[in-house]
């Protein structure tokens, strides 16, 4: 009766640890999503000054 107790425990922890990675990788996703755009805006940012200043100034 006891096996029978762990095991259904253990299973459900499996689903609950399941659960949370998956919700984790999404979590992920996002952050690399964001990441991206972060370094694009850099590259921009870097493209103007680099024309500022061989253009001289503002």
């Amino acid at each position: 009766m006891i096996v029978y107790i762990i095991t259904g425990i253990s299973i459900l922890l499996n689903i609950v640890l399941i659960i949370k990675v998956i919700q984790l990788q999404r979590e992920l996703e996002e952050l690399k999503r964001a990441t991206r755009l972060t370094k694009e805006e850099v590259k921009k940012l870097n493209e103007r000054i680099k024309k500022l200043k061989q253009g001289g100034g503002l």
